[in-house]
């Protein structure tokens, strides 16, 4: 078994941030906890502003919240022979990146394997007290939805069914009652009521892979739908120019929209189209990163074709515009939203939709709060900020109080899970071409 840091948070601890990138010496304050909360946040005196980071780059947010993730590291939330060690593993990896707490999505699969994925997240929250500290809940995204090519997006067509409100019971089971949001179609048969009965047993419901027209869209909300799974991703690839599913979504301001800002899945101009559209409150930042998230750029072979990995972080299939899933984590798309929304400020200013927004549609109000509240979560992140790449790299993670990683005292690592030699050119055209 691994051995990770967690340990006895400390009876008392003190620390000098930086709340935003820059060399104002206001923006320094001293955040105290003990034991796994915060006792409280000042604003730094004269003589302890020195304390926070010399480089002006380096500053502090809370634990990112991704309310959408599929693996990370060579590892995936349906990889049913991880078992609670390898799921534990899994949860690191992505702790490591910055995000301090995510739902863990199982997709559209057979229902027995969709139920052992659930009640392996499961075992692993009771089995080790720091997976339950980072497991927000199980988003389950499908198998309701639509059977369309295109809105289904990579869902197996074999496995997309009906609305079932007894299956949705046994998921609901297997999961230990974790599964905190549904993604499904709205258009499909007996949907809307299937919206509103689980919407009343406390749900997130969310309409994504979907070819829904506007008043069916109009008919989920008011049924109890609340949100968009990844806005602009699983839909047709080809749509009238309007209307269309897209601006009926992002019409209505009721609904959250997650975004995947990785660069890929969404261009630029989207995504700032999106941040301007949708209410400040409404937008969330999502990785939907897969099990090869953070794999080292270059070429794989996936069963009988070939990947590729960019160094930019794209994944999809080798000398083709398909993506094949997200690859880079939520972090990363903080940095991206910063440089294409164009509106001259850091990574601080838009950490709400990455930290606040998740947390409210959750439902997690003591995740909400301005860091350093008294009696939350001590859970942060300092990180520094490259402007020139787009990246915020973490340099220390503390995690109810307990600092698991430093880069420089405790630089803590997760081995990438998956044992996968990346191809050559050559081996990688012979491949295709056998093929």
């Amino acid at each position: 078994m691994a051995d990770y840091p967690w340990y006895d948070p400390p009876e008392r601890e003190r620390l000098v941030v930086r709340l935003r990138p820059g060399d104002d010496p206001f923006d320094a304050v001293v955040m105290e906890w003990r034991g796994e909360f915060f006792v409280g946040a000042r604003p730094a005196d004269k003589d302890e502003q020195p304390f926070a980071a010399d480089d002006p780059m380096v500053f502090a947010t809370p634990g990112l919240i991704d309310v959408q993730i599929n693996g990370y590291l060579g590892r995936g939330f349906k990889d049913l022979d991880l078992g609670a060690e390898g799921i534990r593993d899994l949860c690191w990896s992505i702790l490591l990146s910055g995000s301090t707490g995510f739902v863990p999505t199982i997709t559209t699969d057979a229902p027995e394997t969709m139920r052992a994925a659930m009640a392996q997240v499961d075992a692993a929250c009771r089995a080790y007290p720091d997976v339950a500290a980072m497991v927000l809940g199980i988003h389950q995204e499908g198998p309701w939805i639509s059977p369309q090519d295109g809105p289904r997006g990579a869902h197996p067509r074999q496995h997309v069914a009906l609305p079932d409100m007894a299956e949705f019971e046994r998921m609901q089971e297997a999961s230990g009652h974790r599964i905190k949001i549904l993604t499904m179609a709205p258009e499909v048969e007996g949907a809307i009521e299937f919206i509103r009965q689980v919407a009343e047993r406390g749900v997130a419901v969310c309409l994504g892979h979907h070819n829904a027209d506007a008043e069916t869209i109009r008919r989920a909300v008011e049924a109890g739908a609340r949100g968009v799974t990844h806005l602009g991703n699983g839909c047709p690839s080809v749509m009238p120019r309007h209307p269309n599913l897209l601006w009926e979504q992002a019409a209505q301001d009721k609904l959250y929209a997650g975004i995947i800002a990785d660069g890929h899945h969404l261009p630029p101009a989207t995504v700032k189209v999106f941040y301007r559209t949708k209410p400040r409150d409404r937008l969330i930042l999502v990785s939907d990163a897969v099990s090869m998230a953070g794999a080292p750029p270059g070429l794989y072979r996936i069963r009988d074709t070939v990947a590729e990995m960019s160094p930019e972080g794209r994944f999809g299939f080798y000398k083709s515009t398909i993506l094949i899933g997200a690859a880079v984590p939520l972090g990363r798309c903080l940095a991206n939203l910063t440089r294409f929304v164009e509106e001259d400020k850091t990574p601080a200013d838009y950490a709400m939709y990455a930290v606040k927004n998740p947390a409210t549609f959750l439902g997690l109000q003591d995740l909400t709060a301005p860091l350093g509240t008294p009696n939350t979560p001590a859970t942060f992140v300092i990180w520094r900020w490259e402007r020139q790449n787009s990246t915020l790299r973490p340099l220390r993670i503390v995690l109810r109080g307990r600092t698991v990683y430093d880069a420089e005292v405790l630089p803590v690592a997760v081995p990438f899970g998956r044992t996968m030699e990346p191809l050559t050119v050559e081996e990688a055209e012979k491949l295709l071409e056998e093929k």
